[in-house]
């Protein structure tokens, strides 16, 4: 794995995987909205500070392979929580779509919540439409 001509170690890959897991899962909760709604003024390097240069600095605090491993499977279950939302708001466009309908709304908000923002987003948007064209249009058929 080479970057700008740098060669990685393996404790700096572990690390550089491991921020990587944390930003994807959001286990930090610290993100910057600011950043997404403003024009970047110059090129960011994020993959400066893991060059072998700094191999050293890095080599100190070595990443266990468990912890690795749990966050793995922390944004494995995250994502598989935001596929069940869409899978539940999409049949609800076509059964029962007052009782599938709440339920990919609730579980979309849980999916937003864990971290998978646009899953999330998704489910509970179609959930609200499944409900709203339900009420719409059960007084024309009724």
């Amino acid at each position: 794995m080479r970057q700008h001509g740098g060669r990685l170690d393996k404790s700096t890959k572990a690390r550089f995987q491991k921020e990587q897991f944390q930003k994807e899962s959001g286990v930090t909760h610290q993100e910057e909205y600011a950043a997404e709604i403003t024009a970047p003024s110059r090129r960011i390097n994020y993959a400066e500070p893991y060059k072998a240069k700094n191999a050293e600095k890095v080599a100190q605090s070595d990443v266990p392979d468990e912890e690795i491993d749990e966050l793995v499977e922390a944004v494995t279950r995250n994502k598989a929580v935001g596929y069940i939302a869409l899978f539940v708001a999409l049949a609800s466009l076509f059964v029962w779509p007052v009782l599938l309908g709440v339920s990919g709304i609730v579980l979309g908000i849980i999916a937003f919540f864990m971290g998978n923002k646009g899953l999330g987003t998704w489910s509970v948007v179609l959930g609200f439409i499944a409900l709203a064209a339900y009420f719409l249009l059960v007084p024309f058929y009724a």
